[in-house]
């Protein structure tokens, strides 16, 4: 391999022809940054750029982005290498006053990216001041800015491998996946951002081919996705959704009406058609109280809670417990209060205690339901920080107190799956590094595995163990996507974006017949698709 150092780069010329390099690859374009970029590289826009010391700084300020691209031939079978070397300055957000990581690089473009296609797919590579990324929804936490990377870009078949500096940071599975654009086959870098501005030093861009030890791993799982099918409202806009099935051919739907604030209205919505169409139940529409977790009880009836809830003069934390009768049709709703220990529970006014989405039955006719907490706390500096911390509570009085049973682990937006009577994992969101955390109990969720970092982010995971054996994730952000375990979480060997449109990007799962997977997100507006699921032949 290659290998160089910022200012010393020495790449074979184009100039030279094709090259094979000491482990196997064929470097098919190079650029060496001793002056701007030439033959075979065409430029689009007009760049801010200069050489320096350390190579091309390239600069969007706003004004206009541009980039460098050049065309290359793909063989058959040959596996794919990119390879550049940057240090970041800076990358802004895509809307004012927004931080970089507000960015969805397939609608807004990146100010410091690069784009590889073979004609067939492409994906690259998106560099913020704190991660490296694929496009979609692979990432790296780390500082781009505080010397020169080597980033490597590995791609065999619909695989794509990530690298920094000769380590591999992302297996990539599924990672190359996105249709191309034109059938020629390219290699860009530079900015594509519509809005975000950003400035980076290249030392070196290069792409080559090798022939592969193996053939590509065949993705274990079979997906068949059904089109989209709206589910529109006409006097507002619904976005997050949130499934429930109830069994009995009935589906329900909890989903925000709000502008994504505390105490934000929610709506909860019936299907009898398999997720078809859907409308909102009378006195549970357009309601702060409205509940989000929904599960069918023993007796029939329906048990369900508000998302939200209020910290009483006292120091309690209330919320509602909404009890349906078994077809929706008519409803109570009592007071409920949550007691978690005095570290978790709200003490300030911007602490809050938030029900998930996850609930379910147990054994000695209780039910436990997934909480999280969101908590103003000091740090040792004085400065003031939010802690997030993700929670199981029991009840069994129907509801009406949900006392503390376990902390799963830090961060927000838990998903948890119940493997068997005593085998447990969860899933939550991304935080500020965007990777979502997974954990694993043995003990029927009294304790909990330290959290390991996956590969993939960001927002609001779910989770379904299906009849199959198959443990199904939904998450999203920038996309919409589905990953599948064949071995109830301990690796993730299957990756696919159902929808790369753009809104909040919120999913929703739910296994409504043997191996099919209704699957409901908000890009652009709350939508659903049948997705049927099976162990590839």
């Amino acid at each position: 391999m290659i290998t160089s150092r910022p200012g010393l780069f020495a790449f074979f010329l184009m100039a030279t022809g094709p090259v094979a390099a000491a482990d196997d690859i064929t470097w098919l374009v190079n650029y060496d940054a001793k002056g701007l970029p030439a033959e075979p590289w065409s430029v689009s826009g007009q760049p801010n750029a200069k050489m320096e010391a350390g190579g091309l700084r390239l600069i969007d300020d706003g004004k206009e982005c541009a980039n460098y691209r050049a065309a290359w031939k793909p063989g058959e079978d040959d596996e794919i290498i990119v390879e550049a070397t940057v240090k970041v300055t800076s990358v802004t957000g895509s809307q004012a006053k927004k931080t970089a990581s507000s960015l969805w690089p397939w609608r807004d473009g990146a100010p410091v990216s690069v784009l590889v296609s073979d004609g067939r797919h492409q994906e690259g590579l998106v560099l913020f001041a704190n991660q490296a990324a694929s496009h979609t929804d692979r990432f790296i936490p780390m500082d781009t800015t505080n010397r020169f990377h080597t980033y490597r870009l590995v791609i065999h078949g619909s695989d794509m491998s990530l690298w920094v500096d000769g380590v591999r940071k992302v297996q990539g599975q599924g990672a190359f996946w996105k249709p191309a654009e034109s059938p020629e086959a390219f290699i860009q870098f530079g900015s594509s951002a519509k809005t975000a501005m950003g400035d980076a030093v290249w030392a070196g861009v290069k792409l080559g081919v090798r022939k592969s030890s193996s053939a590509a791993a065949k993705d274990p799982i079979k997906l068949t996705i059904s089109p989209a099918w709206d589910i529109p409202r006409a006097d507002l806009r619904q976005t997050r959704p949130y499934l429930y099935d109830m069994g009995q051919g009935l589906l329900l739907m909890s989903v925000a009406q709000g502008p994504d604030a505390f105490y934000e209205p929610y709506g909860l919505l019936k299907s009898t058609d398999a997720g078809k169409t859907w409308t909102p139940i009378p006195g549970l529409d357009k309601l702060d109280t409205t509940p989000l977790p929904c599960l069918r009880r023993p007796d029939g009836r329906i048990l369900a809670v508000s998302r939200w809830t209020r910290t009483q003069p006292d120091g309690r934390v209330t919320g509602k417990t909404v009890h349906l009768n078994a077809t929706a049709t008519s409803f109570e709703m009592i007071n409920n209060e949550i007691i978690l220990p005095k570290q978790f529970t709200n003490e300030s006014k911007g602490d809050q205690i938030i029900c998930e989405r996850h609930i379910w039955n147990d054994a000695d006719g209780g039910a436990t339901m997934v909480v999280w907490s969101r908590k103003a706390v000091k740090r040792p500096d004085g400065r003031n920080n939010t802690e997030r911390w993700s929670h199981l509570v029991r009840s069994t009085d129907e509801g009406k107190t949900w006392t503390y049973f376990s902390t799963i682990g830090p961060g927000g937006e838990p998903a948890v799956c119940r493997l068997s009577d005593t085998e447990q994992t969860a899933v939550i969101r991304g935080d500020r590094n965007s990777l979502m955390k997974q954990m694993f109990s043995s003990d029927g969720g009294k304790t909990w595995t330290k959290p390991t970092e996956l590969e993939v982010g960001k927002v609001l995971p779910d989770l379904v163990l299906m009849s199959n054996g198959i443990l199904a994730c939904s998450y999203g952000r920038p996309t919409s996507c589905l990953m599948f375990s064949l071995d109830g979480g301990k690796t993730w060997s299957s990756h696919h974006v159902i929808s790369d449109k753009v809104g909040f990007n919120y999913t929703s799962i739910r296994e409504i017949s043997p191996g099919k997977l209704l699957y409901v997100h908000d890009a652009p507006a709350i939508n659903g698709r049948m997705v049927e699921v099976e162990k590839a032949k």
